[in-house]
């Protein structure tokens, strides 16, 4: 029986942009990878030794705060790190991308527009190549579950991927938002590229006091103050808001590796809440079935 092969990028390619928490120039070259290798990062800025590669690994997740960022494996205070890695992730996956090495040099990876959807440009310059082996995807075969108060992340068994967030903000703005989208389908992912990141205008003072978001801009980032956005330019989507959040848990989920086949509710989900869950994922043996697709199995990105 013919099964779906693993996939890395037909040729490199790279992306540049200033880096939202630093605010240095940052440049990313997407590179081809084996099969087997999954995802992969490397700091060039680095002397050339194995600790500048990070694979991205729920053990190797070193903070969760505004972003995920991704050490040099267990305790990786050494500045082995990468941040803001839940775009390119989170693009990486949508495109059905199964292996590749990303070579950064610097400590975190450009915020382009906010969205996902530059990293997603580049991959389809880029194209995809087949590699000859299997891909193998997680198929739910039982619930699974993370709770954290009111804040809940499930997985359940379903003949396909398909995500509904809900996020509540007591900002007018933003308010309760819920999105159902189709991992398999080209308008839902479409909408979740596209869908930028966000914050509060009141929140933009502490975070450069604390040396971060030095490279946010209304350019990059939609700002909102109680009621209003301050942004000129209008949302991509009623629902952005909802939609990144829903982008952020899929690029966090890609961390257990493989694809992940079932219906996924999330209610309030952040990175510390989705890469807990990832982890998760990645060390259940009864629940999660680890096995190659055949085509026709499940709707699969080829």
């Amino acid at each position: 029986m013919r099964v779906i092969q693993q996939t890395t990028l037909a040729k490199p390619v790279s992306v540049s942009g200033a880096a939202l928490h630093t605010g240095v120039d940052v440049t990313a070259v997407l590179r081809p990878a084996a099969a087997g290798a999954g995802v992969v990062f490397r700091r060039i800025d680095l002397e050339a030794t194995s600790a500048r590669q990070i694979p991205a690994t729920p053990a190797n997740v070193a903070s969760t705060t505004l972003c995920t960022t991704l050490g040099a494996g267990p305790g990786a205070g050494d500045g082995v790190e990468i941040a803001t890695t839940e775009h390119l992730l989170a693009a990486l996956s949508l495109c059905g991308v199964d292996n590749a090495v990303i070579d950064v040099d610097a400590s975190e990876l450009p915020i382009l527009d906010g969205s996902a959807g530059p990293y997603v440009e580049a991959i389809n310059r880029a194209g995809l190549k087949p590699l000859g082996a299997p891909r193998e995807v997680l198929r739910v075969m039982a619930p699974i579950e993370l709770r954290d108060g009111d804040r809940f992340i499930r997985v359940e068994p379903y003949d396909g991927r398909v995500l509904d967030v809900s996020i509540d903000f007591p900002d007018a703005a933003i308010g309760r938002q819920t999105v159902s989208v189709d991992l398999d389908d080209r308008a839902s992912i479409g909408r979740l590229t596209a869908a930028r990141t966000f914050c509060r205008l009141g929140d933009i003072e502490a975070m450069r006091r604390a040396g971060l978001a030095r490279g946010g801009s209304l350019d990059n980032a939609i700002v909102i103050d109680g009621a209003r956005m301050i942004n000129e330019a209008p949302l991509r989507d009623p629902h952005e808001f909802a939609l990144h959040k829903a982008l952020d848990l899929i690029g966090d989920l890609r961390l257990a590796g493989g694809h992940l086949v079932g219906a996924v509710t999330a209610n309030k989900p952040g990175h510390d809440l989705n890469t807990r869950f990832a982890a998760m994922l990645d060390a259940e043996r009864t629940r999660i079935e680890r096995a190659a697709v055949s085509p026709g199995a499940v709707r699969m990105p080829a």
